[in-house]
């Protein structure tokens, strides 16, 4: 049996999306679909119950007793012998979840495994992997600063990460998965502690689990062969609830060794990191064209972030004169400054275009 989580807080519609998704799945055994809902106790809770096939299994909290703590909760409730993680933005193309549990039964070394992710209904725009918190990489990201080609190395490293698991055809051991797309093994979690610490209200308590799984000896795995969209918006909400996770795995994990504390001496010694030229540009009509020179229109690689370094970053292989954001991605990139970076795909491209926008402030409709 395969028990799928979700967790609701004012998503309704995207919710009732996402498990369609999940039922709409063809698997060899039984499949049990739980959702907790976090929401206001309010008339939309009423609403979404009673449109809720009668196959899942609804439990709805008096107050938001944050992502972890509901998953938990979940967990508790399910039968199955792997588990099945899905964010209400997230939704599983046809044969994911088959190809995802395949994965597990091939690869007992597994404790969880990955779809590739996008972020558009075309497939055209691919969401970057998740990585892991490391001294060696804290330490690279302080000392990019004193140069402006240090910080283009610990640039592209991530960009080499992000192109292994954007053109992978078989499964690929990555450092880290998302708990907003996963399936893992139920062994895996008990063996681990657990599912989630529930210190962390909502994020970085994957990364956590993934920390726990490494060192119980499992391996985390990328299967390109399941995919899944995830129709992922950014605001500054998300940046403090971000911060918050990780001031919770600071603390525990990182904060009392001699060699984090180095880290953040030199963060506060050394100056911002040297950004290179970025062209500013506005939304023509809230959607992003970008031209493209004649040198790059064989092949090229529009990168997304929220950093000059795109670290992370949305890729998009594209060829000919031009590369678009539409109207509709355009809007989930809100509020804060956003860049692109356009080059040919590969590791160590010789000739690189930057551009920087604001984000939009329009609502999705």
């Amino acid at each position: 049996m395969i028990s799928a989580i979700l967790v609701n807080y004012k998503t309704n519609d995207q919710l009732l999306g996402a498990i369609a998704s999940v039922l709409n799945q063809k698997i060899s055994g039984s499949l049990e679909v739980i959702v907790v809902d976090n929401s206001p106790n309010d008339n939309s809770g009423t609403l979404l119950e009673a449109q809720l096939p009668n196959s899942v299994t609804y439990i709805r909290n008096k107050k938001n007793t944050g992502f972890a703590s509901a998953c938990n909760q979940a967990f508790a409730r399910s039968c199955g012998e792997f588990i099945l993680l899905l964010n209400p933005d997230a939704r599983l193309l046809p044969s994911a979840l088959s190809t995802l549990s395949d994965s597990l039964i091939k690869h007992p070394d597994a404790g969880a495994v990955g779809p590739r992710v996008y972020w558009d209904d075309d497939c055209r725009f691919l969401m970057p992997p998740s990585t892991y918190p490391s001294i060696r990489v804290f330490f690279k990201e302080a000392t990019s600063r004193l140069h402006p080609r240090l910080a283009g190395y610990n640039s592209f490293d991530f960009r080499k990460k992000a192109l292994q698991a954007w053109i992978c055809a078989k499964p690929l051991i990555v450092e880290a998965l998302s708990g907003g797309h996963i399936l893992i093994r139920r062994d895996a979690i008990l063996k681990c502690g657990g599912l989630f610490d529930e210190r962390f209200f909502m994020y970085w308590e994957d990364t956590d689990l993934m920390h726990r799984l490494k060192k119980k000896g499992y391996r985390l795995y990328l299967d390109p062969r399941a995919a899944c969209l995830h129709y992922y918006e950014h605001s500054f909400s998300k940046d403090r609830l971000i911060s918050q996770g990780w001031s919770t795995y600071q603390q525990k994990y990182l904060q009392k060794k001699i060699s984090f504390q180095f880290v953040n001496w030199l963060n506060k010694k050394l100056p911002p990191v040297r950004t290179p030229h970025i062209e500013s540009i506005t939304a023509n009509n809230e959607k992003l064209v970008f031209d493209v020179p004649p040198e790059l229109r064989n092949a090229w690689l529009l990168e997304l972030g929220t950093t000059p370094q795109l670290m992370p970053a949305i890729g998009h292989f594209g060829s000919g004169p031009t590369a678009e954001v539409d109207t509709i991605l355009f809007k989930r990139l809100k509020e804060k400054i956003y860049y692109a970076r356009l080059s040919a795909p590969n590791p160590k491209p010789d000739l690189i275009y930057y551009w920087q926008w604001q984000g939009s402030t329009s609502k999705i409709d």
